[in-house]
Parts: structure tokens; sequence; C-alpha cells
């Protein structure tokens, strides 16, 4: 059996225990909905910061309409369900109350967003994330944080990694499920370097760490690209480690 079924995973509940000897949380929450386009954005980003909270909208190219995320920082978990969306929207809707910018629309459309979707930025670490004949992928046995970056990444490539295992091994778990950590531990160990870093100006704390994350914002895009490469480093290691992943459909196109 393979759970990919996410953050709050239940056959990571079923076969390894409670979410919360794995959960790591990294100090802030994500809400994400979306919602028509009515400020007209084609291909740019709005954004508004103060400390502990952030708002953006941006549009989506591909339906014409937007998507609106918020982000906010909090000084201890909060106690809430993550089945129960009205409760998610009151969290929002308290975190956000200033009457700012286009704050009040966005708690607005998140009352009727199918798509609404909340949950804390946090990190699922494990020893191992397989045990008999059950395993995980992606955000279920190795989350490195919703909104840090990283984690469909680091999902896609589990998958593949997994599915290679499994065909060299003739489909037996206990030969392939070894081999599918040891190929991804490196990979799963960067990942998880990124989020408490990305963490510290995702959600910048104070006045001056604002000021300095809107100048970045402004400077980054016009840099030259060697030096803007050398100033986005945060995803080196990861990318180190993905390179050491062989695919295996090379060595079998290879193969005489």
């Amino acid at each position: 059996m393979v759970g990919a079924d996410g953050l709050h995973s239940a056959v990571r509940r079923l076969a390894f225990g409670d979410e919360a000897r794995f959960r790591h949380w990294l100090g802030g929450y994500l809400g994400v909905c979306t919602l028509p386009n009515y400020l007209g954005l084609d291909g740019r980003m709005v954004i508004y910061t103060v400390p502990g909270k952030v708002a953006a909208i941006y549009p989506v190219r591909q339906t014409g309409e937007a998507r609106a995320v918020l982000l906010f920082r909090a000084p201890e978990e909060l106690d809430y369900d993550h089945h129960d969306l009205d409760q998610q929207r009151h969290l929002l809707r308290a975190a956000f109350a200033a009457p700012a910018w286009e704050l009040p629309r966005l708690l607005a459309e998140l009352e009727g967003a199918s798509d609404f979707y909340f949950d804390s930025i946090s990190q699922i670490r494990m020893p191992s994330w397989s045990a008999g004949r059950v395993t995980l992928v992606g955000d279920a046995g190795y989350c490195p944080g919703p909104a840090v970056g990283g984690g469909t990444a680091v999902a896609v490539v589990g998958a593949y990694v997994l599915a290679g295992a499994l065909r060299a091994a003739g489909g037996d778990p206990a030969t392939a499920l070894p081999s599918y950590e040891r190929e991804l531990r490196e990979l799963v160990r960067l990942s998880r370097t990124i989020g408490p870093r990305v963490m510290k100006t995702l959600i910048p704390k104070t006045p001056r760490q604002v000021w300095l994350t809107s100048q970045a914002m402004r400077l980054v895009p016009r840099l030259p690209a060697p030096l803007r490469g050398r100033l986005l480093s945060l995803q080196r290691g990861p990318a180190r480690a993905l390179a050491a992943i062989t695919l295996k459909h090379d060595q079998d196109e290879a193969a005489p």
C-alpha cells in the first residue's frame, strides 16, 4: 500500500501512529483560494505585507481568474480541526481583520470559494517512511512545508524513485522499499533545510524585515542571471541530491 494522502495522511496515522509524532510546525499558517481577477492582473503579482502577515493576489493564466494567498505568523500553534473549513475561515478573518488594502474583498471571497485551502506551515520528519508492505510518498512521508517550496518536486521524484525500485525488485516490497528510502533519503534531508530558511523572509517579522524583503523582491528580477542564481541558492542542496538520482529508463535504453 502506498500512502500519498498529504500532510494529514490517514495511511501514515494507521501504519505509523499519531501525526503529532512527525509533524513539526515552522511558525506560520497559509490560506489560499481562487477568486475573480477583478484587479485585471496580467503577468504580475500584488502583495501587501505588514510584520507577521502577507497577502498576495496573482493571475492564473490558464483560467483567467486569480488566486489569493494569505500567510501569517502565530506565537503558538492554533487549535483547530483541519476538516472544519468554517473554523479555518474564522482564523483567517481574525488574523487579517484590519480593513486595509484588498483584505476585506479577499476575506469575503473565502466564503464562496470551492477550492479554499488552509493549513499550518509544517514539516513531516520521519526516520523511516516504510513499514512492511506500506510506504509513503510526498507530503505524507516527507513534507518540507506548505508555501516554502520544493514539496511538489520532492513528491514527484519520490513517486518516480519508488516506481523504479519496485520495477527493479520485480514488485517485491521487501527489497524495493529499503532501496526507495536509501535513494531518496539525502534529497528528503536537504529539502527539510529549505523551510526554516525561507520562513525568515516569507513572512517578515519586523518593519525592517518588511522593508528589506520588499526591496529584495524589486531588485532580484533586475539582476544579471549569474548573480541572481547565486542569490537564489536555497535550492542548490536539493538540486545536488536530485542530480545523484539515476534515471532508470536511461539505464534500460542503454542496455544491449
